[in-house]
């Protein structure tokens, strides 16, 4: 099943979202190893499908959406036993739901960059291009997700 979007203060109740994407009609999946050529992988999925969706209004911002929650992804597999990261699309026709699955426990934390800092923005990016997002833990590991 397709892990459905849950705001961050309810983040201990994934269950209880799940229902808000589950009847969605177009969904989609990629299991990509957790290195750094996934990422454009993931982007030129994420394009190709929204626009297949009927959605080429959302594609620039789900791509580039993907491409942050994806890098964090990888990035938090760094030094697991088998790292690969999850990237499943759903969408109602009017707007797109991005989850991330990577295998680490940590949770994604925003951080406040200097303006000539040249990293730490993605969290930042995608709380300003999103209309919502958030995570929450998994039986191991963790989902990222943005709505657009």
């Amino acid at each position: 099943m397709i892990p459905a979007p849950v705001p961050a203060a309810v983040s201990a109740r994934p269950e209880s979202a799940q229902a808000a994407t589950s009847s969605w009609p177009v969904r989609t999946h990629l299991e990509l190893r957790a290195l750094d050529s996934a990422v454009p992988c993931a982007r030129m999925h994420a394009r190709q499908v929204v626009r297949e969706w009927g959605l080429p209004a959302l594609a620039d911002t789900t791509e580039l959406i993907v491409s942050e929650l994806v890098t964090n992804a990888i990035r938090a597999s760094a030094g697991l036993m088998s790292p690969v990261v999850r990237l499943w699309l759903v969408s109602d026709h009017k707007c797109v739901v991005i989850h991330v699955w990577d295998g680490s426990n940590e949770m994604p934390v925003r951080q406040d960059v200097a303006p000539d800092s040249e990293c730490g923005r993605g969290l930042l990016l995608v709380e300003s291009l999103s209309r919502d997002w958030g995570w929450y833990r998994k039986a191991t590991g963790k989902v990222a997700w943005a709505m657009i």
